[in-house]
């Protein structure tokens, strides 16, 4: 209720702000990405070789071995091209006018909208880094969705999925992930989230089907994803790897390789849950297992959030605690574990990551060195929001206030990540407009020491 019924009292009142600054309730971004090398790239493609094969062509019978000389040192030359990602915003002469200072705005206009476009970069980055470069964000449910055109649809993504989209974003119902975004069955333009239901305005009636695929809209050009190519495209996980899907889709050309002639090797290994019965911890172990005959440094291990809580559950019922007899003395409860260590013979894996931007059931083991991302822009600066690693915490919006370019000059590359440019003319006069540029694909420079693998009862995608 208001301080006082009387209006003569209220008008001789102010407002009183307790806070300076906006506060930031965004989620916190992806500490894989951080985590992961950043290398910088020029040119038209990137190559690199990997030897598959050492051949056959050693035995005791000498004229056998001969026959075999071809078969040595058979290698694949994988052949690199850049993906991209923009975020955009623009501002006008009025909006800066008025938000100079704290007098006039709680923050100024072009260092907030600098903030959320370099949130929305991030984040979709993220969602990137674990998937093909075909902007995938999961399956249809078996329920299925009824849409109609217009609003108040309501649809229930996983926790994984919602992540990586906000309200304004515009959603792809497809058939198979690699369906171009012309021949996809609907659109949705997010309006609400709560929790994991999502409220969405349909462009069509055509409802959403199991296994149809949900994406980000503006991730493709024709057939051709655009986004950098991530985990998805690496270390796929198809079909679990069996069927008919699956032969085709590792035969199919991946950056110049046909990955069929030896997938564990040219595509990573994988391990699937083998029931419901099956341990988180026996899954993750014994795809250390494999990696480790292939000489993996085995020194990441990441999953989403859920199932981190579900793994540290299962270690806390195979620890013994001891509680003090003394009646004298105090006791502590501690829930839960700070850090998750694993390790198989001499392999010992000390960062187990909880990512919230990993897919819901997959879990990867992966060797540090292996895994970078290639750009020709500043990907590192592009990533960077102040907390270190797996670390706690999220960017302070007011971090960005001075870093709103409202008064930069038109350039094609300011701090090798932005674009200044001349937007369109409104009412309130001109614009400007901003936009974060980046180029360039995730890379696993020898798939061989990196894997993945699904607990029991993940679901999958459709390729195509």
């Amino acid at each position: 209720m208001a301080i006082s019924a009387n209006a003569s009292i209220l008008s001789m009142l102010k407002v009183y702000y307790k806070k300076e600054g906006i506060q930031n309730l965004l989620f916190r971004n992806s500490p894989l990405l951080k985590k992961i090398n950043k290398e910088r790239v020029e040119g038209k493609e990137q190559r690199f070789a990997a030897m598959y094969s050492r051949g056959g062509a050693a035995g005791g019978d000498f004229t056998a071995a001969k026959n075999q000389a071809a078969t040595v040192a058979q290698t694949a030359e994988f052949c690199v091209t850049p993906g991209q990602l923009f975020s955009v915003y623009s501002m006008n002469a009025k909006e800066v006018a008025a938000s100079r200072s704290n007098a006039g705005a709680y923050m100024r206009v072009g260092g907030a909208k600098m903030f959320a476009a370099s949130e929305s970069f991030r984040k979709t980055l993220a969602a990137a880094l674990y998937g093909t470069g075909y902007g995938e964000l999961c399956a249809v449910p078996s329920s299925g969705w009824s849409l109609s055109t217009g609003d108040n649809n309501t649809i229930v993504l996983p926790e994984d999925a919602i992540m990586k989209i906000d309200v304004g974003s515009k959603l792809l119902i497809k058939a198979t992930i690699a369906t171009a975004e012309t021949s996809a069955k609907n659109t949705l333009t997010v309006t609400k989230i709560n929790g994991t239901t999502v409220t969405c305005t349909a462009a069509g009636d055509t409802d959403a089907a199991e296994g149809d695929i949900v994406s980000l809209a503006g991730s493709m050009s024709g057939s051709s994803p655009l986004l950098p190519v991530g985990l998805g495209g690496w270390l796929p996980v198809v079909k679990k790897r069996t069927g008919a899907d699956w032969a085709t889709y590792i035969a199919t050309s991946f950056f110049g390789v046909d990955r069929s002639v030896n997938p564990d090797r040219l595509a990573g290994a994988f391990y699937n849950g083998t029931g419901a019965s099956e341990a988180k911890k026996s899954c993750i172990m014994k795809l250390i297992k494999q990696l480790r005959r292939q000489g993996s440094l085995c020194d990441m291990i990441v999953m989403n959030d859920n199932d981190f809580l579900a793994f540290a559950a299962e270690l806390e019922t195979t620890n013994t605690f001891f509680t003090a007899t003394s009646t004298k003395e105090k006791k502590t409860a501690n829930v839960g574990f700070t850090d998750i260590t694993a390790a198989f013979s001499t392999n010992y894996v000390e960062n187990c990551i909880d990512d919230p931007y990993c897919p819901a059931g997959r879990f990867y083991v992966l060797s540090s060195d292996a895994v970078e991302f290639w750009g020709y822009t500043n990907t590192e600066k592009a990533v960077n929001d102040g907390v270190e690693g797996n670390n706690p915490g999220k960017q302070d919006p007011m971090t960005m206030d001075a870093d709103d370019k409202a008064n930069d000059p038109l350039q094609l590359l300011v701090d090798d990540l932005f674009t200044i440019s001349g937007g369109s003319d409104t009412v309130d006069g001109p614009a400007t407009m901003v936009t974060l540029n980046l180029f360039g694909s995730f890379v696993v420079t020898n798939p061989s020491v990196c894997g993945v693998g699904e607990f029991y009862g993940s679901t999958d995608f459709a390729m195509a």
